[in-house]
């Protein structure tokens, strides 16, 4: 997962992807948990990390990661539902012999 934010990781407070489970901004929270928001993210958004002969976060790196994830949930619109009148859902089962 290396960037060019590395440098930025570089000049942080690093700490393993263990310590970051046991405190993800004052909470801990399952490793498992910690690799998807590395390796797959969230809505689009991955945790920064280095490798150096394992891998490494950082608690400011934590925070962005937050804080973005925060912002991306009150800007995320709910998708919209189709809504069918009761003809239509009745004229759809009647035609696929659901109903009489």
């Amino acid at each position: 997962m290396s960037n060019q934010n590395d440098s930025l990781l570089y000049a942080e407070t690093l700490i393993t992807l263990d310590k970051a489970a046991e405190d993800f901004g004052g909470v801990p929270i399952p490793y498992n948990t910690l690799k998807k928001y590395v390796y797959r993210g969230v809505n689009g958004l991955k945790l920064e990390t280095v490798f150096l002969n394992k891998r490494f976060t950082s608690k400011e790196a934590i925070r962005r990661f937050l804080d973005r994830r925060q912002n991306l949930g009150s800007r995320q619109e709910k998708p919209q539902i189709p809504r069918m009148s009761q003809e239509e859902v009745d004229a759809g089962l009647r035609r696929h012999g659901i109903v009489e």
